[in-house]
């Protein structure tokens, strides 16, 4: 039995020791982080903290110099790397920019089985299905015959989380999912993420944003990064606080709760 044939009770989703990334300089310096099954995270920071890269090394876009990554108990380095990919679903603009517009929605979705990007040859017609039936599910079925390059925004972030949901994932990486949505298709494709991280049986998912609005109520744990380093990890009631978030953005800040949901504001000295 294969290193991916199962799950291992009491197997975390992801645990991350030692984690250093350097190429021109030391980018990641020593990341530790375990994310429990069901557990759904933001990881939250300043441009140039490291979330881009700590996400690259766990998706296996980059190589980690040192330390461990492992995924559902799979580890990196030892199982083949194709394979762990496979059990983390990414969502991500960047990939928007490499699904050619004339590909069909469909073709989108099927992919995603086996982290391809444009589709090419046979596919078989059960899994035509499955994404057909997907995409019912999450409420898309009527973009099914649609061309990627017609879509808008919020329409594309909905296909690349089907897509993930057809590799039958262990955890959801949204990366920045709101980049370039307007306030109302933000807060509606929001409020739709909520719905699906709550639906049984959901997989962990994890959160990397900017904004702090962004986080939902299903976000109960929170890894904020600094200069390449882990800063706090834990329950959103320990981590997100005012005190921290100056900390990690280097400027006096003030955090506002409203209801189940939070704004940072800048204040005046901070400019």
């Amino acid at each position: 039995m294969s290193a991916l044939s199962s799950s291992f009770v009491g197997t975390p989703t992801i645990e991350i020791t030692g984690l250093r990334y350097v190429r021109d300089r030391q980018i990641l310096k020593g990341i530790d982080w375990r994310v429990e099954p069901g557990e759904h995270w933001v990881i939250l920071g300043p441009n140039g903290c490291g979330k881009t890269s700590l996400i690259n090394c766990l998706t296996g876009y980059e190589m980690a110099t040192a330390g461990s990554i492992f995924v559902d108990g799979a580890q990196y380095g030892r199982t083949d790397w194709r394979e762990v990919r496979k059990r983390v679903g990414l969502v991500t603009s960047t990939l928007t920019f490499y699904l050619e517009p004339g590909e069909p929605v469909l073709d989108a979705v099927v992919s995603g089985r086996d982290a391809m990007i444009n589709l090419v040859g046979e596919v078989d017609p059960a899994l035509r299905q499955e994404a057909r039936e997907l995409l019912n599910r999450i409420g898309c079925g009527y973009l099914a015959d649609s061309r990627w390059g017609v879509l808008s925004q919020g329409e594309r972030q909905k296909i690349l989380i089907c897509r993930a949901l057809m590799s039958r994932y262990k955890v959801l990486i949204l990366d920045e999912p709101c980049a370039g949505l307007d306030p109302v298709a933000r807060e509606r494709f929001l409020q739709w993420l909520q719905i699906l991280a709550r639906e049984e049986g959901a997989p962990s998912m994890v959160l990397v944003t900017h904004h702090v609005e962004e986080i939902l109520p299903c976000f109960t744990r929170v890894l904020l990064l600094k200069d390449g380093a882990v800063l706090s990890a834990g329950s959103k009631e320990e981590v997100m606080t005012a005190s921290q978030l100056s900390q990690a953005y280097g400027a006096p800040l003030n955090l506002v709760q409203n209801g189940e949901r939070f704004v940072l504001q800048v204040t005046p000295e901070a400019v």
